[in-house]
């Protein structure tokens, strides 16, 4: 029995290292791409010219950075995409959990049916031409509510949402109704901060969208100063030599790949570092709103 126990425990190891191994792989895999770019991004750009650039930085310059950061565009668009970012995030977390704690509790009447008709809009949408009608003719075009009201709720995060207010015991709820609570005082003095892990949670994937998102920008938007980073940076990756960059050959001597690879590590360093903060929320939060319910 003991010999056959040690066995099973070594297979067990044997696998988990395997795993180790195979993750490990993949995660090298996911962060070469990114590495490469800071690689480049800060490599001398004499060095990038000649495409002697691999694993490892030569000649250490900040030359790319500062040609990319003396575009008057690109504070447009940075300015554009943190205030859609901030707001949007803030609407959209406010909005999905109020519809989530309403949803979830077992009083409201037609719950069900509201509940079947979010999931509803999950599996079918108008599309891009029926979408893009309506933004238009509500005015919205050319606007920067035209990428933050069309996107103030997912279905994806209204769900994890409410299968983690459901986790909440009935109890604290009926408590604070003896207390005299009512309902608003309910969800912001106890639900939000029971439902915080969650709420980090789905905060992060509201504003990592906005951050990235980029068709909303090419379709709604049209003047160049209101387009957000992600549609500048698609501008910038698309063109084919560094005076189609900025309009003129005042960069002429700086390469192509230097300035795209420094765009896109400037364009991708913000959300690296909120999502730290939110770090220790994410797994918690994601594990308990999927499994419950």
């Amino acid at each position: 029995m003991t010999k056959y126990k040690s066995k099973i425990k070594g297979e067990v190891d044997s696998i988990k290292v395997i795993s180790y191994i195979v993750m490990t792989f993949f995660a090298i895999i996911c962060l070469f791409p990114f590495y490469y770019i800071f690689v480049v991004s800060i490599s001398d750009p004499q060095f990038v010219r000649e495409g002697q650039i691999i694993l490892w930085p030569k000649g250490f310059s900040l030359q790319a950075f500062n040609v990319t950061f003396q575009h008057a565009r690109f504070y447009s668009s940075f300015r554009i995409s943190v205030f859609r970012t901030i707001i949007g995030t803030i609407l959209g977390i406010s909005i999905s959990s109020s519809l989530a704690y309403a949803v979830s509790r077992k009083h409201l009447r037609g719950r069900t049916f509201f509940m079947v008709f979010i999931v509803f809009t999950m599996l079918f949408n108008g599309g891009i031409i029926p979408t893009y009608l309506v933004v238009r003719y509500t005015g919205l075009i050319d606007s920067i509510w035209a990428l933050i009201i069309p996107n103030m709720i997912n279905t994806f995060n209204v769900i994890v949402l409410v299968n983690f207010f459901r986790s909440i015991p009935d109890e604290i709820e009926e408590s604070a109704k003896i207390d005299g609570a009512n309902d608003l005082k309910i969800f912001y003095k106890l639900m939000v901060p029971v439902a915080m892990p969650a709420i980090a949670t789905i905060t992060l994937f509201i504003s990592v969208y906005h951050w990235n998102a980029l068709m909303d920008g090419v379709l709604y938007i049209n003047t160049p100063n209101k387009k957000p980073l992600q549609v500048y940076l698609n501008d910038i990756v698309a063109a084919g030599q560094t005076e189609d960059l900025f309009g003129d050959a005042s960069a002429r001597w700086m390469p192509t790949l230097s300035l795209k690879a420094a765009t896109i590590f400037a364009s991708t360093l913000p959300i690296l570092v909120v999502y730290p903060f939110l770090q220790k929320y994410f797994v918690k939060g994601i594990m308990v709103g999927s499994v419950k319910g």
